[in-house]
């Protein structure tokens, strides 16, 4: 199992998407978009933190954006989830977002790259470790969200 900094140099390695300039490139069209521009259009990474990002609110807009944007703002969010004390509301809505990835036409999260799902798995893996059940956090969602990447890092390797 790898480490907490190993698993965060990971992420800022295999992540290494353009950030969405344009609205169009933020979110397709949709009843949904103009929530997801709101929430996202000029922020970086950096912007995204404990203290601006809300997991109930923000998690949502994930599910309408484009494959450029999950890929650009999905590995500040990964970051966010290795913080500790971990943050249960994040790990809902995230679990929930990365748990999409189930169904077989599901492609945003099913088109990153195999190095992405496999640092997905190794954050899973860790968590899974780690979380403390006494909060609510359920060890064997993460693992079985861990061996999910996993396989879908090694189905393309």
């Amino acid at each position: 199992m790898k480490s907490r900094d190993e698993v965060t140099h990971q992420i800022d390695r295999v992540f290494t998407g353009s950030r969405p300039l344009t609205e169009d490139e933020l979110a397709p069209p949709s009843i949904d978009a103009p929530y997801v521009i709101a929430h996202f259009h000029g922020r970086s990474q950096a912007d995204i933190d404990r203290s601006s990002f809300l997991p109930g609110l923000h998690m949502e807009d994930f599910t309408y954006m484009t494959a450029q944007a999950v890929e650009y703002y999905l590995p500040a969010v990964l970051k966010l989830m290795l913080i500790q004390p971990y943050d249960f509301e994040l790990w809902i809505f995230l679990s929930s977002f990365l748990g999409s990835a189930r169904r077989d036409d599901e492609t945003t999260l099913r088109g990153l790259r195999p190095a992405q799902h496999a640092v997905i798995a190794d954050l899973l893996e860790l968590l899974s470790h780690e979380m403390d059940e006494e909060f609510g956090f359920d060890r064997k969602d993460a693992a079985k969200l861990a061996r999910l990447y996993r396989q879908l890092a090694n189905a393309a390797a």
